[in-house]
């Protein structure tokens, strides 16, 4: 059953034993983040900080931590649950496909009963503050390096919309607080903020935009989900939570936000001022990324509950939330990636790649060449465009296992022959590449190989009869050796 709002959620969390409260006073600025990154680096609960250095607002973090607490942010059982939830609308019985009904404005029907639903008022609303009023200072940002700029909004879902637009998209991005009333929006030049801005630059507008903390976390899992542009991001929240998602009107913006959630700040950016350079910030791959110029989104206002909670997201080495949570949407929209690559299996985003450098792809093989032809399906896929690393394996390995893919590429894998190179958009995440240089990726074919590819029938692995195999399994007793032990190939 979906929550209602992130209270809700929390209280179960508690009755769980999987949220821990803070009542010591702790500074927001690298304390908060350390303690955080030592909780999520042993798979630990989600940590609510009630007393905050120079602030009244606690900080919540590490909140979607374990994909157990991902599961039950969304009423699932298990990820292979939601996963089923979007490959019913690759499939759908009628002939609406399942973009169409995705692309739904907010006051469409494309999405049924999980579109977004409009309200007059919401929880978001209870303080409303305006003009002067808005100080984005008394807010419990974090600061997650002792070399990052200053303090930064991680957690939050950014929505805007396209001009004589209703349907919004929403990211993940970081917000720099530049003063009181400015944020250095560090979105990347592919994001689809950076397309629609050039639209209104065009027009000779400002961009309205609604920046989301708290509330259901779907709504973060949505902002934070790899999906086409024209996926309407309110309806993609209300397919994952299983329940439409209450709307309102912003109060300074002709935008909609989610109803339930805890702050909303609105504002805009004018696409006519020279872009403000922002960072250095803390990556999740757990480095610094370099300063660079991004827009400058000046606030209109910050409306919240009367009693709201700060979300935050911790940039350590891996793994950390963000990794746990990349895994789970891989998991969730493995059926969307399988629709644009047929012969695909499974894949694995390891989080010691920050969940996005390295891709592990297992493939039905049918022919010669197979596995190149994959690899530039894969990064021309928005989940995998930053993969620097995919390894291509046949069905029967286990991507989610180390040791199996490793055996793959050792034993399939001839240097001079299996692996290519591809240039793509620079990752401005990546540490290893110098900023504004296109990104260098690299494929590995550790594939069986057929004889076209081989040039003569490849050696056929050595593997015991299956007479054997039962002979033994039932014997086995006899020989007084224990327990069986599990075999596989």
């Amino acid at each position: 059953m979906p929550y209602r709002c992130l209270a809700e959620f929390l209280e179960e969390l508690g009755h769980a034993g999987e949220l821990v409260r803070v009542e010591a006073e702790v500074d927001p600025v690298l304390e908060a983040a350390e303690i955080t990154a030592r909780m999520a680096r042993q798979g630990g609960p989600a940590v609510l900080f009630g007393s905050l250095k120079g602030h009244d607002v606690p900080l919540l973090s590490n909140l979607l931590g374990t994909e157990a607490r991902i599961c039950r942010a969304l009423g699932a059982a298990s990820l292979d649950e939601v996963a089923h939830r979007v490959a019913s609308l690759l499939y759908p019985a009628e002939s609406e496909g399942w973009l169409e009904r995705l692309k739904a404005a907010p006051h469409a029907t494309a999405l049924g009963a999980l579109a977004p639903r409009q309200v007059k008022s919401g929880a978001c609303q209870q303080v409303v503050r305006l003009g002067r009023d808005v100080n984005l200072g008394e807010l419990p940002a974090l600061q997650s390096a002792p070399g990052e700029a200053g303090r930064t909004i991680t957690a939050a879902a950014t929505f805007a919309a396209a001009p004589d637009s209703a349907r919004q998209v929403a990211g993940r991005y970081d917000l720099q607080i530049l003063g009181p009333d400015r944020l250095a929006a560090c979105w990347a030049p592919h994001d689809e903020p950076a397309w629609l801005l050039d639209h209104y630059r065009q027009r000779n507008e400002k961009m309205p935009l609604g920046v989301v903390l708290g509330g259901d976390p779907a709504v973060l899992l949505a902002a934070c989900a790899l999906v086409p542009p024209q996926v309407d991001a309110c309806a993609l929240a209300g397919l994952l939570r299983g329940k439409s998602l209450d709307v309102v009107p912003g109060r300074s913006v002709a935008m909609h936000v989610p109803a339930e959630a805890e702050i909303v700040i609105e504002g805009y950016v004018d696409p006519s001022e020279v872009p403000v350079v922002a960072g250095p910030l803390c990556t999740p791959l757990g480095y610094y990324a370099p300063p660079r110029p991004v827009p400058t989104m000046h606030i209109t206002a910050i409306t919240h509950r009367a009693n709201p909670i700060f979300p935050a997201l911790v940039f350590t080495q891996p793994p950390h939330e963000a990794c746990v949570i990349a895994h789970a949407l891989s998991r969730i929209f493995l059926p969307l990636v399988k629709l644009a690559i047929p012969e695909l299996v499974d894949y694995e985003l390891p989080a010691a790649g920050g969940a996005r450098q390295c891709a592990i792809l297992s493939i039905r093989k049918t022919h010669a060449g197979q596995a190149r032809r994959v690899a530039a399906a894969a990064w021309g896929l928005r989940q995998l465009m930053f993969a620097k690393l995919l390894i291509v394996v046949d069905e029967e390995v286990d991507v989610h296992d180390p040791q199996q893919v490793l055996a793959a590429v050792t034993a399939h894998v001839n240097p001079g022959r299996d692996i290519s190179f591809q240039q793509g958009p620079p990752d401005p995440l990546d540490p290893a590449n110098p900023p504004g240089r296109l990104g260098q990726k690299m494929a590995v074919d550790a594939t069986r190989k057929t004889p076209e590819e081989h040039g003569e029938p490849p050696p056929q692995p050595a593997v015991m009869s299956e007479a054997i195999r039962q002979l033994v399994s039932g014997r086995w007793p006899e020989y007084g050796l224990g327990p069986e032990p599990a075999w596989r190939e």
